[in-house]
């Protein structure tokens, strides 16, 4: 495995594979996101028929339609220029030649895929869906071209659910039309190797080399399981978890050709966040990590509150990456706003001068902090003597849940502990208008097809004194039910208007 150069990255597929092009490519934008008036008439396991020999390029000449959601994207770099979809059937992975697609495609997206034109073929005994080119006399498979991606990709409805599905070792097969290959899956009980525990990820050299960190049940196991890391994650920089728990992560193998007996077991993680290894080490053996209750859900932290006020008890931790903008002042001094995969945020008062970034991940121990309604929100305040943590990451991106004005104030209007209740998570409105005062100082009013809200900017934000822009604009931001009477929605910074 050692000899694998960039399994995932250079896609070398069977006899040669085309380099993917170093200059930016993009591709037109699918429809916005809702019902679309298309309909599949094929699943993902179905269409995996089509291809049954190693090593052929099977064009599809017919009208095939799938659809599936998005369970794995290119968002943390540790996939390029791939899609991985699922439906209740399979799942598949699809190649295209263009950048940042989890902008169009982010996890929980449906989309439908019009397969004709398109061909199947495998890498390393993973089927592969992509577009059949020839680089030097010989057949590749290459990404959808960036031009060509929405006539073959249509986006759907957004923040469909996604959850991995819990298998053993067993259920993971290696035939290249096993169910699971290429789908999230999540394993139970599994910790890194002893000799894997003082290492970080990935490779953070300049080589950024892609590189395997192996899992297995510990006490001796030898049922072992790689977690292919790239050096260009940008969870590559961080430690491996010293603990045993659950993995969530893309299912792979890997065969160094369709004739041989050796296969090999990958997952492929989506963000380090999906490691909950947290408890003690098979055997007994301590595990450094402070939190022997083990990670929950910013999801589940929010369902703890039931009206009143508590103190947590109970040891965890909670992980997320921060969406709110200290610098530019337009949230309280001393707090932030953390949101993690689940989609739910939570502000969490730290106190003091915050100089943490968007997009900085963070690690919380939660034991004897607070929960409680603050102004109307939901606050985790950190218990006296706590310390601000370091971040264990820089640059993480958080998608926003695109929503209308009127699904932003149905949602902030639920009890806070709802988990219809969206507060606080970053929100992205289309096409809405904003009116009021000359600047952005104060209370002004955001507008769209739906209704209005509050659209509020601190006086002591250091954009406050800008003038308010006019016409229909893209808004991004965080939206709360202040004091449980008024709704508003506030942005981070003036970049958050487009």
């Amino acid at each position: 495995m050692n000899k694998i150069k960039q399994l995932f990255y250079a896609t070398l597929f069977i006899v040669a594979i085309a380099s993917f092009s170093a200059c930016k490519k993009t591709f037109d934008a699918p429809p916005g996101a809702g019902e679309v008036n298309i309909v599949a008439n094929t699943s993902i396991q179905a269409l995996k028929t089509y291809h049954t020999v190693p090593g052929v390029f099977d064009i599809i000449n017919e009208d095939v339609i799938i659809s599936g959601v998005v369970v794995a994207n290119d968002q943390s770099g540790n996939f390029y220029k791939q899609l991985f979809i699922q439906d209740s059937t399979g799942a598949m992975q699809i190649l295209v030649d263009a950048y940042s697609l989890y902008a169009s495609f982010p996890v929980g997206r449906r989309v439908f895929v019009k397969c004709k034109g398109l061909t199947l073929t495998d890498s390393y005994s993973n089927m592969v869906l992509g577009y059949k080119a020839t680089v030097d006399g010989l057949p590749s498979l290459q990404g959808i071209p960036g031009a060509m991606v929405s006539d073959h990709i249509i986006g759907g409805t957004l923040n469909n659910p996604v959850e991995p599905i819990t298998v053993t070792v067993a259920d993971l097969g290696t035939t290249m039309n096993n169910k699971y290959i290429n789908a999230l899956v999540q394993l139970e009980g599994y910790e890194f190797s002893s000799a894997d525990t003082s290492k970080t990820y990935g490779d953070t050299s300049s080589y950024k080399s892609t590189v395997n960190r192996n899992i297995n049940k510990g006490c001796g196991s030898n049922v072992n399981l790689v977690v292919r890391n790239s050096g260009y994650a940008n969870f590559a920089g961080i430690k491996i978890p010293t603990g045993n728990g659950s993995i969530a992560a893309i299912y792979t193998i890997y065969r160094s050709s369709p004739t041989s007996n050796t296969t090999t077991k990958q997952m492929l993680l989506r963000s380090e966040s999906d490691v909950h290894f947290d408890s003690v080490r098979c055997g007994g053996n301590p595990n450094p990590n402070p939190n022997p209750g083990g990670r929950i859900t910013i999801a589940a932290l929010r369902a703890l509150y039931t009206g009143t006020n508590i103190k947590l008890t109970t040891a965890a931790s909670i992980a997320g990456v921060v969406t709110s903008d200290a610098a530019s002042k337009n949230i309280s001094t001393g707090a932030l706003i953390l949101q993690d995969g689940s989609g739910a945020a939570i502000t969490v008062y730290v106190g003091g001068t915050l100089t943490y970034s968007i997009g900085d991940s963070l690690t919380f121990d939660i034991l004897n902090d607070s929960l409680l309604n603050y102004r109307g929100s939901l606050e985790l305040k950190r218990a006296t003597g706590t310390t601000a943590p370091a971040a264990l990451a820089t640059g993480r991106v958080v998608t926003p849940l695109v929503k209308t004005i009127a699904e932003i104030n149905a949602s902030i209007g639920l009890p806070l502990q709802s988990p219809q209740n969206f507060e606080l998570s970053l929100v992205r409105v289309v096409s809405a208008t904003a009116t009021g005062n000359a600047t952005f100082s104060g209370n002004n009013t955001l507008t769209d097809a739906s209704g209005n809200i509050i659209l509020y900017s601190a006086t002591a934000a250091t954009y406050a004194a800008q003038a308010l822009p006019t016409g229909a604009r893209t808004w991004t931001g965080h939206a709360k039910n202040y004091n449980g009477t008024t709704k508003e929605f506030l942005i981070r910074n003036p970049g958050d208007v487009q």
